[in-house]
Formats: structure tokens, C-alpha cells, sequence
């Protein structure tokens, strides 16, 4: 059963009234605008649209209206506007240094991210804006932070950290004597401990937001308790009950106008009309589910709208619709595991057109002011320093955010190639499958068992080989975007061997004629994060790889290309060695191999990017060593050392 999508975060009062905007008609209209979130947005819509022709080029104010135009506008699922509209407001916001404004922007920013799917952008952007009301001291604000977190770990399966920002949330609210607050606290604890199997307690927790929000009349949060009681009903297989509680979070839903709402409530009935053995009934739901997602642009319920419908097609008897479900969901897949690093894209794309834009307008004011007194001449100067220094910090973020976008899809390829070859295979397997189905019924004489139950194994191993490379890709991106943060997950005491023979397997298992050498020493077990490690080890295997079949191709019969992997234990640190006797790297080139997409292969062989991540993963990450030693054409010789045990 699919999670609902999180509520965003409504603008609080607290926030409103003690942000920079000063009184007038803009305030008036946004302040008007406050008292129809969250069930008006289309009111809000009109309000903050009037609120920014009155702005009359005032930057702070224009800001303010971008910020609730861009939260109306992710209230009626229209994401891409929003996002668009919310980066260009906290763009402007942050050199004026309103933390208030800024911290609204951010929240809705986030809220954004999470529609779409993009949960490492959103748990930035939440971070960073629980660090603004924190110095803002604004309680309020940080406990709807914190409740937002919470469901945003409730959709990563981190229930235990959902939990600590559900309970934190949820003391807040009850020391400001905050009802509809507390309802949104209930909601995240109810999704955590729904999560981690502890049902009765989720159901208090989510019985608790429902009373509460009826109370105080907010229908979203009241559709939300709805919705997961239905989840809670559908589980203990009460699905009778179940369908009640959606359908009248369906019909308060669709009174809202906030339709990925709508769609996760529709796909919710179409998956418990299949299990109730009704497949027929459900597909409508579904099909309306899937159009809703497909029109709002949110890609992670259209999937999960396909991956319904081919349960469903399936259950009723129609083959050929649910493999084209299947199919659907899987170039979904494919396509969201990309979305973040385009996300990132156009956020830096955004941002940097709206900077251009302050400069210009900043200059022109510079030359106006030029013709006013010494001191003022003075006193501007200022002001542009305090700027070019905040222009450059947020340069070196966006900067950050391009290197790590493009080493995401670097290092993710492999994966999904495997993932979409494998798919493709079973695709073909299961049309044959399906014609030998059809031939029997036609002629009545029985298939080849031997034939079909061949087909089926080489279905079993390659879905096998399809989830495999599929948590590999997850793995991947969940470390890579750890990585930024606090470079990667968990440390735990690790087989360094075991490790490498893994790399060795997913590196070198298919390189025909490639030799292997292994050198080992005696280890133990050392402290490190082994996915992050092992895709370090996987790069050097797969550039010696490379150097090794580039120097047999030139040097002809007689060459044997060679990998050589070694271990020792040199006390305090471990040492790993890959060496091969390949083209080598030029002595010039040496120094440069760990810089950001630098590369010695040949154009459009390489991004630069797979040693600069490996280099960031072992010295930032790991507080160890990277070195290489070549000469070309004499091979060439990658050492890393890795402390013995994780920094405390």
C-alpha cells in the first residue's frame, strides 16, 4: 500500500509577522492570504497574484508574493511552476537577510522536492530551514519543520528518525497550545509507527489527528487521518472498512483541488479493491489515479498508478495490459532515479539566472549612486563586498550541487544498464512464454514443460539480477547524497577481502582474458562504509580494466593483461594496492587524475568524475589516503590506506 504524500508545511503567523515586510497593500493581501492555507489555494493563488502587481518593483515584497504563489501553486500539484517560482523567491529573499522570508521559502521548497520525489533536495532544504528557525527562535516554525521531516524519513524507511521529529514536533505544538499542529505530529508519529510494524499505536496516533483535525475544521489534515486509517484498515484486512475511510478522504480531497492527493487516495482503493478480489472495479480507480499523476507531473504516483494496474490487469485475466503496466513502471523507475540530478540542475539553472539578473540591476544602481557624495560612494562600496562575499559562498553551493549531480548519473550507469538489459530479457522471455500459451490453447496439445520451466528459471534469475543491480543503483544514490551531507551511512567493522572479491566480481567478472592476480595480507576486520568503499575499489578495477585492454589491442599476441590486487597491514591503517601493466597514465597527468572531470581517456570515453568522487570517499570520508604511481605505457599503480578503526 503507497504511502500518502506529505502535507506541506503551511506559512505561519509567527513567521508573517515577524518577517521585514512592511505594512501596506501587499501585506494586506498576503495577510489574507494566510487565513485561506491550507484548504483555499486557489484563493491564495488570486490573492498572491494581486499582491505582486502591487509590488511596484519593491524586491522584498515581489519576493513575499513569489513565495505563496509558489505554495498555491504546489497545493494544486502544479510543482514545476512552483519550484520555479520558489527558487526565484528565496533567491531574491537571501541577500536582503530576512530569515523569516527565507525560512518560508525554504519550507515550501522542501515541500516541493518531497512531491516530486526528490528526498535528499528536500531533506536539505529542511535541515537548513530547522537552522533558521532555530536562530530565529521561532518554535512554531521549527515544530512544522520537524513534523515535515518526519514524514519525509517515513518515505526514505527511516521510521526511527520520523519518529524523533514526530515526538519533538509534537511537544512543541502541545507547549504552544497549537490543536492543528498537533494533528500534523500525530500524523508523522501514526506513519512511523505504522512503518515499524507497531499498528495499535499508529492507530491512536492517527485517530488523534483526525479528532483534532475536525476540530479545528483543516481538511487536509482530516482527508490525511482518513487515508492512513484506510492503510491501517487495509492491512489488518479490513477492507471493507478500509474503503470507507478512503473514499471519504477521496471525496474531501477532491473538494480541496490538491490532486497528487486525489491520486495517492485512488490508487490506495484500486489496491484494495484487487485484494478483495474485485480487479475489474479496481482498474477505473486506478486508470484515474494514473491520468491525475500524468497531468500534475508527479512521476512517483504514476509509477505506483502502473505497478496498481498491472496487479490488477493481471488479477483480471489480461495478460497483455499488465506486462504494458509493467513496462510502464519500470521506464518510471529508470526515469526517477535521474529526476534529482536534473532537479538540482534546474535549481542551480534558476538561481543563477536570477543573480544575473540582481547584478544587472545592481549596477545600474551603482552608477546612479556614483553621482552622489564621497560618503555614499563609500558606504555603496560596502554593500557590494557584504554582496560579492554572499554571491560567492552561494556560486561554491550551486558549484557543489553540478559536480554532484553529474557524478551521480557516473556512477549509477552501470547499474541501470544492467537493470534495463535484464528487464528486457525477461520481456521477451515472457512473450514467448505467452505465445506458447496461446499455441496450446489453439491446438490443444500440451506445451514443453522443459522449454517453459527453462523460460521461467531464466525469468527468476534475471528479476534476481534486476533487484540486485536495482538496490545497487539505490545504494548508490542514497550514499552518494549521504556523502555530501556526512559521506555516506553506518560504519561497521568490514572484510576487506570480501569487499574487494565483490568488486572484483561486478569489475572484472565479464573481462575475457583479463588475469587477476591476488596478493592478500592478513587482515582484520577494519571500521569503514563498505558500499561507498567497494564503489571506490569498482572504479579502479574498472580504469585498469580499461588500461589493460587498451595496451593489449596495441601490443598484440603475447601480452597478457594483468590486475594485481594486494593488502597489508601496516598497523594504525590498512594498505589496498591495484596495479596493472597497462597504457599507463602520462607523469604530467599524475597530479591532476583526483581533479573534478579531468580525464586521461580519450574524449567522450570518460567524465573525470569516478576518481575525484573515489578521492573525496577515502580522504573526506574516510580520513585515509589515495595515490597513484604510473608511467605511460608501463602500467600504472593505485594505493589507498584506510584507518583501522572510524573516527569517534
Amino acid at each position: 500500500m503507497a504511502e500518502d504524500v506529505p502535507l506541506p508545511a503551511p506559512i505561519t503567523r509567527d513567521a508573517f509577522a515577524s518577517g521585514m515586510l512592511p505594512p501596506g497593500p501587499v501585506a494586506d493581501r498576503l495577510r489574507d492570504a494566510l487565513a485561506s492555507i491550507p484548504d483555499r489555494p486557489d484563493r491564495v493563488l488570486v490573492l498572491a497574484n494581486e499582491a505582486r502587481d502591487l509590488a511596484d518593483g519593491d524586491p522584498l515584497a515581489l519576493a513575499f508574493a513569489q513565495v505563496y504563489e509558489g505554495f498555491a501553486r504546489h497545493m494544486l500539484s502544479e510543482h514545476e511552476e512552483a519550484l520555479d517560482l520558489l527558487t526565484r523567491a528565496l533567491t531574491a529573499i537571501e541577500p536582503l537577510g530576512d530569515l523569516s522570508g527565507r525560512s518560508l521559502a525554504l519550507g515550501a521548497l522542501s515541500s516541493v522536492h518531497v512531491s516530486l520525489g526528490h528526498y535528499d533536495e528536500a531533506l536539505d532544504l529542511a535541515h537548513e530551514n530547522l537552522r533558521v528557525a532555530r536562530a530565529l527562535g521561532a518554535r512554531e516554525q521549527e515544530a512544522w519543520v520537524r513534523s515535515g521531516l518526519g514524514n519525509t524519513y517515513i518515505e526514505l524507511d527511516q521510521p526511527d528518525r520520523a519518529l524523533e521529529h514526530g515526538e519533538a514536533a509534537l511537544r512543541i505544538f502541545a507547549d504552544l497550545d497549537h490543536a492543528g499542529g498537533q494533528a500534523r505530529a500525530h500524523t508523522a508519529l501514526g506513519g512511523a509507527l505504522r512503518t515499524l510494524g507497531r499498528f495499535e499505536e499508529a492507530k491512536a496516533h492517527h485517530e488523534a489527528a483526525l479528532r483534532l483535525a475536525r476540530e479545528e475544521g483543516v481538511l487536509l489534515t482530516e482527508a490525511r487521518a482518513l487515508h492512513d486509517l484506510g492503510i491501517l484498515a487495509h492491512q489488518r484486512g479490513a477492507d471493507d472498512e478500509a474503503l470507507a475511510f478512503f473514499r471519504d478522504a477521496l471525496r474531501l480531497r477532491t473538494g480541496s483541488g490538491n490532486r497528487q492527493s486525489q491520486a495517492t487516495t485512488l490508487i490506495a482503493i484500486g489496491r484494495t479493491l484487487t485484494a478483495m478480489g474485485r480487479p475489474g472495479d479496481a482498474r477505473p480507480a486506478l486508470e484515474e489515479a494514473l491520468g491525475i499523476a500524468e497531468t500534475a507531473g508527479a512521476e512517483p504516483r504514476a509509477a505506483e498508478a502502473h505497478a496498481a494496474l498491472a496487479d490488477a490487469c493481471e488479477a483480471d485475466g489480461d495478460p497483455a495490459a499488465a506486462l504494458a503496466h509493467l513496462r510502464a513502471f519500470q521506464g518510471l523507475r529508470e526515469a526517477l532515479l535521474s529526476a534529482q540530478a536534473r532537479s538540482r540542475i534546474q535549481t542551480v539553472e534558476i538561481r543563477a539566472e536570477a543573480e544575473r539578473a540582481q547584478q544587472e540591476a545592481e549596477m545600474a544602481r551603482i552608477r546612479t549612486d556614483e553621482l552622489g557624495a564621497a560618503n555614499e560612494e563609500l558606504s555603496e562600496t560596502l554593500r557590494e563586498l557584504r554582496s560579492a562575499q554572499t554571491q560567492l559562498v552561494q556560486a561554491e553551493k550551486m558549484a557543489s550541487l553540478g559536480r554532484l549531480s553529474a557524478g551521480l548519473a557516473h556512477e549509477i550507469q552501470n547499474p541501470l544498464n544492467f537493470v534495463a538489459n535484464f528487464a528486457a530479457l525477461n520481456a521477451d522471455l515472457a512473450t514467448d512464454l505467452l505465445a506458447t500459451v496461446d499455441e496450446a490453447r489453439t491446438t490443444g496439445e500440451a506445451p514443453d514443460r522443459e522449454a517453459v520451466r527453462e523460460d521461467l528459471e531464466a525469468i527468476v534469475d534475471n528479476t534476481r539480477r534486476v533487484r540486485d543491480h536495482a538496490r545497487r543503483a539505490e545504494a548508490i544514490v542514497r550514499g552518494l547524497m549521504g556523502h555530501v551531507r556526512d559521506v555516506g551511512g553506518e560504519r561497521r567493522p568490514t572484510d576487506v577481502h570480501e569487499l574487494m572479491e565483490r568488486a572484483v566480481s561486478n569489475s572484472l567478472g565479464q573481462a575475457d582474458g583479463v588475469r587477476v592476480e591476488r596478493h592478500y595480507g592478513d587482515l582484520l576486520p577494519v571500521e569503514l562504509e563498505a558500499a561507498s568503499i567497494q564503489r571506490v575499489i569498482v572504479n579502479l578495477l574498472e580504469n585498469a580494466r580499461w588500461a589493460v585492454e587498451r595496451h593489449a589491442e596495441a601490443a598484440g599476441d603475447g601480452f597478457v593483461p594483468t590486475v594485481r590486487l594486494s593488502t597489508e597491514d601496516l598497523g594504525d591503517v590498512v594498505q589496498i594496492r591495484v596495479e596493472d601493466n597497462g597504457v599507463g597514465i602520462p607523469a604530467a597527468h599524475c597530479a591532476r587524475v583526483f581533479e573534478p572531470f579531468f580525464t586521461s581517456k580519450p574524449a567522450g570515453t570518460g567524465t573525470g568524475l569516478g576518481l575525484s568522487l573515489a578521492y573525496d570517499i577515502v580522504t573526506e570520508g574516510h580520513g585515509g589516503t589515495l595515490q597513484v604511481f604510473s608511467r605511460l605505457g608501463q602500467g600504472a599503480t593505485f594505493v589507498m590506506t584506510l584507518p583501522r578503526r572510524g573516527e569517534e
